[in-house]
């Protein structure tokens, strides 16, 4: 009876070795697969190393059951997507905006050269006024300058129209991948197993498309309790969840088509769209749209200075006298006028540039609202923000011959015109909620523009008046004609219906010394119109006289005198229209004056030159682009750190796989000599019966 049972105690034995033997060989296997399988895939995208763990149990076999997981850490790779984000978005940033940059600093396309050109040959022809071979070479030069600023207009509107391009690519591949996660976190919900294979590759390709999502938006990530993935953007808006996903779409701006909108709307829903903020996209979408924003703010800085150099040199050349002896008239024709574009289709507004005021022509766009209280309020979009004008400081309400209202804007150079009265428009806003007209005067004033003079002669190189002492007079003292800046019909000299300058009846036209030393200023019937004092001697008459009418204009009469020399009582200089003054060329160096003059609306009230302006405008976006390097070269480094990072944890280590395939060979051969083992004792116990 004791034999009996101590060969059941052998037997057991027996079964006890074998049953270990077996599950340490199956152990030893599963541990071989995980790490051939990490030596296979050290190349495969996406790939994140496997580790297979099992639990200790002494009950049976020795052995407990295994798992195998995905070895990265969560945090760095939550980190990887915000450095891939950042780095992607200054990346797109700049390429927006790259080609831009060297268009503007390009010599054969740059407005800085073509104004040296215009400028160099103005001075040429002003030596000569009658010549027409230096006066063609001029006339050629202007249409090389309205061609430069028509071509960069519509050179940076294409480059606008590629990156929008960009936009929508862009969003058709956020869009696939948002929905592919959404797909594969179904597919791992459903899994039994979340250990098997198969749930295994499925994380891993889960990974791989969050991975490229994070490089076109700046993504925030949560795991919720089945371990699904939750996506959101920095703001807080949902991307996808376990139940529903996103769907990206554009739309046109409601004021300009061209500035793309973002939006979205879920699949649970889609129907119903919500608008997204660009601020909080981030990555290379972000990056583009940002783009967009600095391009369209140049083609305004473009518009801005092309009005304000075709208002200068009109206003300037038809002060003066053209080789046929006219009154000059436009060199360069502004569009005129530019319309606004109102959220009620019942109302319209149009915008039109002042003429003389080109200087104070802002690179803003503008807004009138009428609220659901029938409040009127005018703002200017400068920089993206609102800024809230003052009636009566920036802007007057008058109303036209018909009754509709007129905003004039003199500080700004423009004056809007409506199709309503605002009574009427008022109204409209109460009964709609709110009526609103938007405005971008110069975003396409650089295309605009066009070449008006067609022949050398339309140069006014003579002055319109020009000046004489009196033949009497016994003081030395002589007058002559300081400058001739404006004409028309508020001013001293306007242009009758034959194209000829005359005088306006309150013109001044003679100044007569008093007893006391003054410049008493008077008209053709030889009434007083006002008074400068001795002290000014003589220096700009015009611009020291004291007005009897004080509803005069700034700068009238539009010209001015200085008498230089002694003068006596009774004294007495002539101011008479410049007829047949062809050999005169005061007006012409008023012209070349002007590349000099500060005739551009700079920050706050500052006024600069051409070239300062343009420069303004090339340094402004090279500062961008020079500080979106700094910040890139920075968000690079980062992500080279974050990546090495992620990847001593996620990445195979060839070195540590190829030790630890010898270490579970060595286990797996140990095992399968238990086996044997068993298999020995086995046989003994039947060679015993």
């Amino acid at each position: 009876m004791a034999a009996a049972c101590d060969q059941r105690e052998k037997g057991c034995i027996m079964l006890d070795i074998l049953k270990t033997g077996k599950y340490g060989v199956l152990a030893n296997q599963k541990l071989l697969g995980t790490t051939s399988n990490n030596i296979s895939n050290v190349n495969t995208e996406g790939y994140v190393r496997q580790n297979t763990q099992y639990y200790t149990s002494v009950i049976d076999w020795g052995i407990g059951e295994s798992y195998t997981r995905r070895m990265y850490d969560q945090y760095v790779q939550r980190e990887l997507f915000r450095d891939q984000a950042s780095s992607a978005f200054y990346e797109s940033y700049i390429s927006g905006m790259d080609s831009i940059d060297k268009m503007l600093t390009d010599d054969s396309m740059s407005i800085s050269s073509s104004l040296n050109d215009y400028f160099d040959a103005l001075q040429e022809a002003v030596q000569n006024p009658t010549s027409t071979a230096t006066r063609r070479e001029l006339l050629s030069q202007l249409g090389i300058m309205t061609d430069r600023y028509q071509t960069l207009n519509y050179s940076i509107t294409n480059e606008l129209h590629d990156v929008n391009s960009k936009i929508q690519d862009q969003i058709l591949v956020i869009n696939d991948l948002v929905e592919g996660i959404y797909n594969i976190n179904k597919q791992i919900i459903s899994m039994a197993d979340e250990q098997s294979d198969m749930a295994l590759q499925l994380k891993d390709k889960r990974d791989l498309l969050v991975t490229e999502l994070s490089e076109y938006v700046d993504l925030n990530l949560n795991v919720d309790t089945r371990g699904s993935y939750e996506l959101y953007l920095s703001n807080g808006q949902m991307l996808l969840n376990s139940d529903a996903y996103a769907v990206i779409s554009t739309k046109g701006n409601e004021y300009d088509k061209n500035k793309l909108e973002l939006q979205l709307a879920y699949s649970t829903n889609p129907q119903v769209k919500q608008g997204m903020s660009v601020s909080a996209v981030g990555g290379s979408l972000g990056g583009l749209l940002q783009s967009t924003d600095e391009i369209r703010q140049t083609m305004r800085d473009l518009g801005q200075l092309a009005v304000a150099f075709a208002d200068a040199l009109n206003v300037q050349n038809k002060s003066g006298i053209t080789l046929e002896n006219k009154a000059g008239d436009d060199l360069i024709t502004i569009k005129q006028p530019v319309a606004g574009v109102s959220n009620n289709g019942s109302y319209a507004m149009e915008c039109s540039f002042i003429e003389g005021l080109g200087e104070n022509v802002t690179a803003n766009d503008y807004k009138v609202t009428f609220n659901s209280h029938g409040e009127l309020t005018v703002s200017m979009i400068e920089n993206g923000k609102s800024v809230v004008l003052t009636a009566g400081e920036d802007y007057d309400v008058t109303a036209d011959n018909l009754g509709n209202m007129v905003l004039n804007m003199p500080s700004h150079g423009i004056t809007m015109t409506f199709s309503a009265s605002q009574a009427n428009m008022e109204a409209a806003g109460i009964g709609n909620g709110k009526l609103e007209f938007y405005v971008q005067p110069t975003m396409h004033a650089a295309y605009d523009i066009e070449l008006n003079a067609s022949k050398p002669e339309d140069f006014a190189f003579a002055a319109a008046v020009r000046t004489n002492t009196g033949s009497d007079n016994i003081g030395n003292a002589v007058i002559s004609l300081e400058s001739m800046t404006q004409t028309g019909t508020d001013f001293g000299v306007s242009i009758n219906a034959d194209g000829n300058p005359e005088f306006n009846a309150a013109a001044p036209v003679q100044i007569v010394i008093d007893d006391d030393g003054n410049y008493e200023v008077r008209a053709a019937d030889g009434t007083t119109l006002g008074t400068a004092p001795a002290s000014c001697n003589g220096k700009n008459v015009f611009a020291h006289t004291v007005w009897l009418d004080t509803t005069l204009p700034d700068g009238y009469p539009g010209y001015d005198v200085s008498v230089t020399g002694t003068v006596s009582p009774r004294d007495s200089f002539d101011i008479e229209i410049n007829t047949d003054g062809f050999s005169d060329n005061t007006n012409g160096i008023q012209l070349g004056l002007l590349q000099t003059a500060n005739t551009v609306a700079s920050s706050g009230s500052n006024k600069v030159s051409f070239t300062e302006g343009y420069a303004d405008m090339t340094a402004a976006l090279g500062s961008a682009l020079l500080s979106a390097n700094t910040d890139l070269t920075a968000a690079q480094t980062k992500l080279q750190q974050t990546q090495e990072l992620y990847s001593s944890s996620a990445g195979v280590n060839l070195d540590e796989e190829a030790a630890n395939l010898i270490r579970f060979q060595q286990s797996y051969t140990a095992c399968s000599k238990i086996i044997t083992a068993s298999q020995t004792v086995f046989d003994a116990l039947l060679s015993a019966f």
